[in-house]
């Protein structure tokens, strides 16, 4: 069961380590010029409202910022640029291939073929999280960045939401101050 949530602002998914961090950074752009920035509103589709609280949005929130804040970036009501933030929550099922050396117990019967199979071994949940900055004015990207990993009941912990955001932000251009 697919999930899929459109939020505003910032950067970040809740876990612990992300398998995979991938960034793009417009080649006209030069994030060192904008001073400020601001989050645009968060819009919680189907079953995201369940499965993403708004304390947690709020904690991603709040480790967005800290990045921000820390390269020189302030919060401003009409601001330089906008963050949009992505959530999508996948439900998925761990399989594995049976293999004739593992189960030789069904070779043998007359006019019967051994054949492998995926074999279904656990579910568990993926997210995937995308932080877009906008120029406000030309309404384009000028960076993103989406991290995706395995969820546990620990990833909704602050420490795991900062971890997360500073993992995509490890790949932000402008440096911390």
């Amino acid at each position: 069961m697919k999930i899929f949530a459109t939020l505003a602002l910032g950067a970040v998914l809740t876990s612990c380590s992300y398998s995979n961090v991938k960034s793009r950074t417009d080649d006209q752009a030069d994030l060192k010029a904008y001073k400020t920035y601001n989050f645009m509103d968060v819009e919680l589709q189907g079953a995201e409202r369940d499965s993403v609280t708004n304390t947690a949005m709020n904690e991603i929130k709040q480790a967005v910022a800290r990045e921000m804040n820390a390269r020189g970036y302030q919060t401003y009501g009409k601001p330089d640029l906008l963050i949009n933030i992505g959530l999508v929550i996948q439900e998925k099922t761990q399989t594995r291939q049976t293999d004739i050396r593992e189960a030789p117990r069904y070779i043998g019967q007359r006019r019967y073929s051994w054949k492998s199979e995926t074999v279904p071994v656990g579910q568990y949940k993926e997210g995937t999280l995308s932080v877009e900055l906008v120029d406000a004015q030309q309404n384009k990207m000028v960076w993103d960045a989406v991290g995706s990993t395995v969820l546990n009941k620990r990833s909704r912990q602050p420490e795991q939401i900062d971890k997360a955001v500073s993992k995509l932000f490890d790949k932000f251009p402008v440096p911390v101050k």
